[in-house]
């Protein structure tokens, strides 16, 4: 297959070019074919031979024909092993409209395993299933057939539902995933072995991720969240009673961990094979759907969730294979036509009965989970068949019918379903051209935003799918609206509360700000409406124009490779990390360099992109001042950078140090990491000594929770802390609120022309920009651990160093090397205590203290 991120850079650029010089009178592509366009010849340079352009007509909505759509990027290439869905030869049996008919020739029950529950998700889980959708088939409605039969196919996968499936059932299940927080430890040894199993196989993924949200699917979000809380919770009580294989087993079925939150992973391990992906502007199964309709054949099949069944598929959708599917050489699926047969309905009928057992953006029929009318519990899609059976089929009437149940469980229900009806009909793709299309485009309401949201310029879609930034902080301008989603402790503290809808509510309308003066200047009076898990009452709003004087200060840095060579030599440390961007500031005339010139245009290397974005990010936060100048808070970073700079060369920064140092300072400019709300009614606390030791001691933790403990690749085993887990809710809502920020200077860096726009390292850029690993809170917990259970003060450095290894064999037996993870930790946090001695007066004089005396501390206990 032709590289596929390559080709998206060229369509992009070469269509551009072509439309540009198919209009000189105005030099603006398009512009002649759409009267009702609003230009802007800032946005984009003659040099470019391209200029940005928005639909004046209803405020960015979908109204402009879809033919004249912005160019998004694409790469849909030719398959050149197959070049036709009729190749001659070919393996995939006897129908070769559909190289998967295979699976409906050779029907066979796919046998019960282990971990069967009989619904055809063969997952980890106990009993209290907490899935808010019905299933559209069991067990014995899947298909299976031989591995060889798809010898050199290239299958597209719908990356969501393949990660879930591996989160949620052995091998890659960890199950105390819940309760740590992080990354899974051993998730990408386990992609890597997943993806060998591809090749050993002779097939090919090709994972296809979803992009931005539509309407309805952040309800669904919230509703899995809070349906998850009550099973950690109920997992927390197990542990505090003393079950703890009781609550292992509570916390693995809580369903609690996102697949979205693992993309990240599973893209960098995707680039570093050279295996292509594709970002969708919005649903992975709209893009899929389309792939396969194609006559071109990019992909010779589906596989992927029951959603799939909602679009217009050829007909088979694969399942992913479970380990033991690899073992014995097979693939199973399910067929949309052997299940519009098996429930004797037409195919119109199966999409509504689809929807009513629920999707990821619409909620299932309320009167299917009421035990008075559907006695046996989970419904499935065949309950759903009937109802519509019993109301001519109609959902409307069906809703008319059971009208009291909706009125008390969802009164909008029906509109929902309309919306969700609509989504699917005019589902937003990548056109096989390259262009942003929107599906049926002639028959497109009027009211299209209230289900498609606002239309954003194609550029931010472009970067969305080269994958420079994430659809966190695009899905606010969609919707007007941004959903902050329950924690995995599900602790909402005053200083969490405070924290999410006041403290970060400036950083959130910075990163809005970066964007809204570069595209449509509607969105310059629109307002972002804040949401929150904990209370349905409290709303917050985020003006981003009260923050467009703050862009001023970003476009000042535009440092070239040539100014920061000498420094890079002087310091020992490459450009393109924290460290470099504070230490740097502190050579001598080098702050008066970096203050540009006049317009900063066409920074070209990844090193000049990436530094000028840190510099940016260190600008608007406060720890470099409008000369260039390290503040208060900058000098204290520096100081602690210093500190940790031998540790980050000798381990390669594997802990993540330079950016807990980051984040340190960021908790303390919040107010946030300190001793103090020590929430003695959470489990897993200090509980030994006076109420000074407790003090220190939990200080010491929390900073610790910010590094990674090294682990084999075994699932976690050791003791837990519900008190630290919330610290860690405190830690993820900052850190995602500066990738947030720094993926917006990113953004904004290209938007302005910035940065030379013809490049193909946009990936790698997004993946050197920090914050985006979640760090888990093992290494804190030990920390600790050991210090409030473990250490004796009055004891020998040798019968010290006997009792931590005592420590490893009883807490930490799959740990690679924990007393030098210790010392790590103990000296970040001697580095971070130099940095707050340096702070002055912005830190009250009562935290100095608790920071000098947990130093005290720690020395007689190190």
């Amino acid at each position: 297959m032709t590289d596929f991120n390559t080709t998206y850079g060229r369509l992009f650029y070469e269509h551009l070019e072509a439309e540009a010089a198919s209009h000189p009178a105005d030099n603006c592509p398009l512009y002649q074919e759409n009267p009702g366009c609003q230009l802007y010849t800032d946005r984009w340079p003659e040099s470019e031979a391209a200029y940005n352009f928005e639909c004046a007509l209803g405020e960015s909505h979908w109204t402009s024909r879809p033919s004249l759509q912005y160019l998004y990027n694409s790469s849909l290439v030719t398959h050149p092993t197959h070049g036709s869905l009729k190749p001659e030869g070919a393996k995939f049996g006897h129908n070769f409209d559909d190289p998967l008919a295979t699976l409906n020739s050779q029907l066979r029950s796919y046998g019960p395993e282990a971990n069967d529950d009989g619904d055809g998700d063969l997952s980890y889980t106990d009993d209290e299933s907490l899935d808010l959708e019905g299933k559209a088939y069991s067990s014995q409605d899947c298909l299976s057939n031989s591995l060889a039969d798809l010898e050199d196919a290239v299958i597209g996968v719908e990356a969501s539902h393949y990660l879930q499936t591996l989160i949620d059932r052995p091998p890659t299940h960890e199950p105390l995933l819940a309760a740590l927080g992080g990354d899974p430890m051993t998730f990408k040894s386990h992609i890597e072995n997943e993806l060998k199993q591809w090749r050993d196989n002779k097939m090919k993924p090709l994972f296809v991720f979803d992009g931005q949200t539509n309407v309805g699917r952040d309800e669904i979000s919230l509703r899995k969240a809070k349906a998850a809380l009550l099973q950690t919770q109920r997992a927390w009580d197990l542990y505090a009673d003393n079950s703890p294989d009781e609550a292992v087993k509570a916390f693995g079925s809580s369903g609690a961990i996102r697949a979205q939150d693992l993309y990240r992973i599973l893209q960098e391990i995707l680039a570093e094979q050279g295996l292509d992906f594709i970002i969708a502007p919005y649903s992975a199964c709209a893009q899929l759907a389309y792939l396969e309709s194609l006559e071109t054949p990019y992909i010779d099949g589906i596989m992927g969730s029951q959603e799939l069944l909602l679009y217009d598929i050829n007909d088979c959708v694969l399942l992913p294979p479970s380990a033991s599917d690899w073992e014995s050489k097979k693939i199973v699926g399910i067929s949309k036509s052997e299940i519009i047969k098996k429930l004797n309905v037409t195919p119109e009928v199966l999409a509504d009965a689809l929807l009513m057992v629920g999707t990821s953006f619409l909620p299932p029929f309320p009167p299917l989970q009421d035990r008075g009318i559907i006695v046996e519990q989970p419904f499935t899609i065949k309950d759903a068949a009937n109802l519509l059976r019993t109301s001519e089929k109609s959902v409307t009437t069906t809703c008319t019918a059971f009208n009291d149940i909706l009125q008390v469980q969802d009164p909008n229900w029906l509109d929902k379903y309309r919306k969700a009806k609509m989504i699917i009909k005019h589902a937003g793709t990548v056109h096989e051209s390259g262009v942003l299309q929107i599906r049926d485009y002639d028959h497109l309401t009027s009211d299209n935003v209230d289900y498609l949201g606002l239309q954003l310029p194609a550029e931010l879609y472009y970067y969305l799918s080269k994958a420079l930034i994430g659809p966190r902080f695009m899905n606010g301008f969609i919707l007007l609206e941004s959903l902050v989603l329950p924690t995995l402790d599900g602790v909402a503290s005053d200083e969490y509360k405070r924290l999410v809808t006041r403290s970060l509510v400036p950083l959130k309308e910075q990163a809005a700000a970066l964007i809204v003066s570069r595209i449509h200047r509607a969105f310059n009076y629109k307002d972002i409406n804040l949401k929150f898990w904990f209370d349905d009452g409290v709303k917050e709003t985020l003006v981003p124009r009260n923050a467009l004087d703050n862009n001023k200060k970003a476009e000042t840095w535009g440092v070239r490779d040539t100014d920061m060579k000498a420094v890079e030599k002087s310091l020992g440390i490459s450009p393109g990390s924290l460290s470099f961007a504070i230490l740097s500031l502190q050579q001598k005339d080098f702050a008066q360099k970096t203050i540009a010139k006049g317009k900063v245009a066409e920074l070209k290397s990844e090193s000049e992109v990436v530094s000028n974005v840190l510099w940016r990010l260190l600008h608007l936060r406060g720890y470099i001042n409008d000369k260039h100048e390290l503040t208060n808070w900058g000098k204290a970073l520096a100081t602690t950078l210093k500190a940790i700079s031998s540790a980050v060369k000798a381990h390669n920064d594997i802990h993540h140090l330079q950016e807990a140092a980051f984040l340190a300072f960021e908790l303390l400019q919040f107010d946030q990491l300190n001793s103090r709300n020590r929430h003695t009614e959470l489990i897993g606390g200090p509980l030994r000594g006076g109420e000074k030791d407790k003090e220190s001691c939990i200080l010491i933790g929390r900073t610790a929770c910010l590094l990674k403990l090294r682990h084999q690749n075994v699932g976690y085993t050791g003791p837990l802390s519900k008190n630290l887990l919330a610290f860690h809710s405190i830690i993820k809502a900052v850190r995602e609120t500066d990738r947030d920020l720094v993926e917006a200077v990113a953004a904004s860096l290209f938007l302005n022309n910035h940065a030379s726009r013809k490049r193909d390292d946009y990936g790698k850029i997004g993946r050197d920009l920090p914050f985006a690993a979640d760090v888990d809170i093992a290494l804190g917990i030990a920390v600790k651990t050991y210090l409030d259970d473990f250490v004796k003060v009055d004891i020998s450095p040798e019968e010290r160093s006997k009792d931590k290894k005592n420590y490893i064999n009883k807490f930490l037996p799959h740990s690679v090397n924990f007393i030098e993870d210790l010392d790590v930790a103990f000296n970040f946090f001697d580095a971070v205590h130099a940095g707050v001695k340096t702070i002055g007066d912005d830190i009250g004089d009562a935290d100095k203290k608790a920071w000098d005396d947990a130093k005290a501390w720690l020395a007689v206990r190190r």
